[in-house]
């Protein structure tokens, strides 16, 4: 046997000790979803979602995706519930507490028709028995259109604020 055939041989076989390998059941995180035990796909995930067509005389694809999106009512639902107290604005930066004066001051300066991003950070759930993925969205983050004002393209987004969804109250 060459030398390499038994360095080859050593190495396969980690000089002869088995670790255990854990299998997929036992690296899995599983929580109880309605009644079902589903496995933990996220804890959790974040992603942005653009929820409007920014492609000028764009009948295709990307208008498409978006035709049945309606953030404005999202974003309008999302800022009572903050003046009403039910929710808590909170910096998307400092990830500090927001006054109703400080929202109120970035919709001055953005009205709500300019959101165009929306951040969902979620908890995604795959249950084995029914084969069904289950999501729970957990915050929000509402992103304002940044639009050059020379030649009106879209240069990206910025957060107006970020809602815990876990803290609604009543």
């Amino acid at each position: 046997m060459s030398v390499f055939a038994v360095m080859f041989a050593a190495a396969c076989t980690n000089g002869g000790v088995k670790d255990k390998v854990p299998t997929i059941k036992e690296t899995l995180t599983y929580y109880d979803l309605d009644s079902n035990t589903a496995l933990v796909v996220s804890d959790p995930i974040s992603y942005d979602v653009v929820t409007k067509c920014y492609i000028h005389g764009d009948d295709g694809w990307d208008s498409l995706r978006v035709a049945n999106t309606n953030t404005l009512a999202v974003a309008n639902a999302i800022f009572q519930a903050v003046y009403k107290g039910r929710l808590t604005a909170i910096d998307y930066f400092s990830e500090q507490p927001m006054s109703i004066e400080q929202v109120k001051e970035i919709e001055k300066n953005n009205p709500r028709e300019t959101i165009g991003k929306i951040m969902f950070t979620e908890r995604w759930y795959f249950s084995e028995n029914t084969l069904q993925f289950s999501k729970k969205v957990e915050s929000v983050t509402l992103g304002y259109e940044i639009i050059d004002s020379l030649d009106g393209e879209l240069h990206g987004f910025k957060p107006a604020f970020m809602v815990n969804l876990n803290e609604a109250k009543q």
